[in-house]
Formats: C-alpha cells, structure tokens, sequence
C-alpha cells in the first residue's frame, strides 16, 4: 500500500439529491473515489425535501448507503425556490467547510453543474488552499431555453424575464469555466465546445469523463442472459430494445416507426420496452400498429436493468439532432453496451455516433430518412452482421469494459486531481465492495 495520503475531495450537489439519476451517477462514482480519496458529500437540498415525511424513505436509503460505503455525508438546507433570498447558501456552505478543514488547508471541492460550481466559489473565498471543479453536465443555457420553451424564439421576442434568466444561466456557466481550477466534460464534443467559447482558458483544464454506468452490475448479468431470453418466452426472438421514459426528447415515437420496419426485414423482431412509464408505451405501441405478441412493456428499478437488458440484441438510442444531444453522453448508451447490446444510434449523438462507427458496435441511421432509405440500410446492417453477431456482442462489452467503467476513469481522475493540488498522486488502495441497493 502506498504512504501517499488520500486526496481530500468534497462532493457537492445542488438540488439533485433525488433526481433519478443521483444514484448511478453521483454515489456510484464517489463509491469508486474511495479508493484515492478522502470522500464528503455535502448535498444541498429544498428544506421542503428534509422537512416532509413524503422524501423520508429516499433520503433514509442516501444516508443508509453512504453509511455502509464510509462516504462522510451532510445534508445542507436549501432555501425554498420561491424564496431564495431567505438565506446564502454560500454563507451555508461555507461554515459547513469551516467545521471541516482549515482555512489553510488544500482540498478538492468538485461541483455538480454552474449554480453549484458559482456558490462553492463564493464559499471558498476564505480557503486560498482549496481548488473547485466544476462537473459540466450538459450545454445549461441551450437546455434551459429547451424547457423554456423559447429555442424557436428570437431573442429579441424574449419576455423581460426570460431574457434576466438566460443572461443569468450564461454568467453562471461563464464564471464555472473561467473561475474553476479544472473542468470535467461528458464528451469530447462538449469540451471542445466550452474550449471555442472560452478560448482564454488552458486547455489542460479540461478532462472528459462520459456518464457510466455500473459495468460490473452488467458483468454479472451477462450470463444469464439465455435465462432471462426463455423466462420473457423470447429465446427463439431477436429482441428489439427500448430503454428509457417516454419524454419528447427520446424519441419513442421514432423508435416505434424504426422497429415497424425492422419486422419487415426480420419478422422475428420483438419490441422490448422497459420504461417508466408502461401503460403510456402499450397505447404508443397501439396507435403506431404492433400486434401484442410483438410488443413486451416492463416497468424495472434500476438495479433491475442489468438483469433485463442482457436479454436484447439491438438496443434503440435516438435522438433529435440539437445542440443538446450534440455534447451529450446518455447513460443508456454505456449501459447497452456493457450489457453487450449492439446500438441502433442517430447521428451527432455526443462522442456516441463516432464511437459506434469507429468501432463498429452497432448501425446509425437519420431519422430524416424516408422509410425506403432506412430499410435499405437496416437490411444491410444485418445482412453484414451475419454470424458476426457474437463478436459485436463481445466488442461491446469488452469497450463498455474500457471506456465506461468508473473503476476505469477514477485512477487517470485521481492523476489530475494530484495536478491540481500539486501533491503526489495516490496509488489505489482496496476498498471493500461498493453496497448495491436492492430497493
């Protein structure tokens, strides 16, 4: 074991706490860090949140893992939305960090999203040793405009406020980049997009680090995946899979209209749909033509995922072609792969399109394709797959394995982070197994 001591990290979420995917992609992270880090998680939540009886169970199965993993956790209260001058959160935060480290002390704090990053940099200004990260997410301000409903707006139409609440988004994600010590990306995409706009910044500040899932959840589940096949009575099917809620964005519609013509090259095809929102699935499925025994609609927890998508052979990942999608690393991508699906990918996917042509694991198509095109080039994609289909199987898993796996990720982060507070790197020490929830 190395006498290098563990790089102090702070964690810090801003209103996520219960978010769908604060567990994958918050805790199962910080779970990996404990191997090169000293880990605190400070999550700033809605005093609603902490005071209702209603968020009591998921906030008690939070603390309950982060207890059981050795993650230091505190729960900091944030004012309620409608009246967030009640109180700073950085004035919060930054006596919380004061009952923790000296004020000389040198320490990592690494942010999840620009309204995070900006108050930490406040909260820090009495900790000249400290270093902020600030974790991008996705492109903020063009979401933002998205929900707003504006993005087809000029700007000049805009109302007063939304023009006060886009102008506000821009200075946050402005001072994240330009005031943060390092910048992590989801893609390779989105960093060279904050590297065009902020040009002034080094960058060797950047690192990309895509949205994983737990690849060896997957792992395990692997071999049951004949299993699996036989208990849904789809061993004899090649299975079709859509994973995901039934948002716009996803584009169920789409993958409804590309599975339909699936089934005409092969009438094997069957749909798999496992999504939050089922009944909605089922009438979609109706309205788009799919004959029931077709169609299989399941409704799975997270950690119920793995077991399920080893049963599918292609898996179904479309989206519109927008500024969002473009510097996007959607979970389910990693978690197709590590389950050792092939991708039927829409082009301009974050690094995802690339990745799947580069390294031929799975076809792209462009929905803006008539249906004549996208038979022709679905039939080829199966047509060259041929006896292959194994070996894409195993090329999927196996970069899943590589390039998706917190295990993975977390040593060349902790070279960097050792960067940053210009200390030694710490080598990885064994830690106990991450606990799982079984929820």
């Amino acid at each position: 074991m190395s006498d290098t001591p563990l790089i102090p990290l702070v964690s810090l979420v801003h209103r996520e706490a219960l978010s769908s995917v604060f567990m994958s992609q918050v805790l199962t992270p910080l779970e990996e860090h404990r191997s090169v880090a000293d880990v605190s998680l400070g999550l700033l939540t809605p005093v609603g949140h902490l005071l209702r009886s209603q968020y009591r169970p998921a906030l008690r199965e939070i603390e309950s893992r982060c207890r059981q993993t050795g993650i230091r956790l505190s729960w900091i209260p944030s004012p309620p939305s409608r009246a967030p001058w009640l109180w700073s959160e950085a004035f919060l935060l930054r006596q919380w960090l004061t009952r923790r480290f000296r004020l000389d002390q040198s320490f990592l704090v690494r942010c999840r999203n620009a309204q995070m990053t900006g108050i930490a940099i406040e909260a820090l200004k009495s900790f000249p040793q400290a270093r902020v990260i600030y974790d991008c997410r996705g492109a903020e301000v063009t979401e933002l405009i998205q929900q707003l409903g504006i993005a087809d707006q000029s700007p000049a139409a805009w109302s007063p406020a939304v023009q006060r609440a886009v102008r506000m988004a821009t200075q946050r994600e402005r001072r994240a980049v330009m005031e943060s010590a390092g910048v992590t990306c989801v893609s390779f995409v989105m960093a060279r997009a904050l590297q065009q706009r902020y040009p002034e910044v080094p960058r060797d500040r950047f690192q990309v680090i895509p949205c994983c899932p737990d690849v060896e959840s997957f792992r395990l589940a692997i071999p049951r995946r004949e299993h699996v096949r036989r208990s849904l009575g789809l061993a004899d099917r090649i299975v079709i899979t859509y994973l995901g809620s039934l948002a716009w964005y996803q584009q169920p519609e789409s993958s409804l209209r590309l599975f339909r013509l699936i089934q005409t090259i092969r009438p094997d095809a069957h749909f798999l749909a496992i999504t939050t929102a089922p009944e909605q699935m089922r009438q979609l499925a109706r309205q788009a033509g799919l004959a029931p025994d077709s169609l299989t609609v399941l409704s799975a927890s997270p950690h119920e995922v793995p077991g399920l998508l080893v049963a599918s052979d292609l898996g179904l990942l479309l989206r519109d072609d927008s500024e969002t999608n473009r510097v996007a690393s959607p979970v389910k991508f990693g978690e197709y792969l590590a389950a050792g699906v092939p991708v039927v990918i829409t082009p301009r996917l974050g690094d995802c399109s690339a990745i799947v042509r580069e390294h031929q694991l799975g076809v792209e198509v462009n929905l803006s394709w008539d249906d004549a095109w996208l038979m022709a080039r679905l039939r080829d994609f199966f047509a060259a797959q041929g006896h292959e289909t194994s070996a894409m199987r195993d090329r999927c898993q196996r970069y899943a394995e590589s390039e998706f796996s917190w295990s993975g990720l977390v040593p060349r982060l902790a070279a960097w982070y050792a960067e940053l507070l210009n200390v030694p790197a710490p080598l990885p020490i064994l830690t106990s197994p991450k606990i799982v929830s079984t929820r």
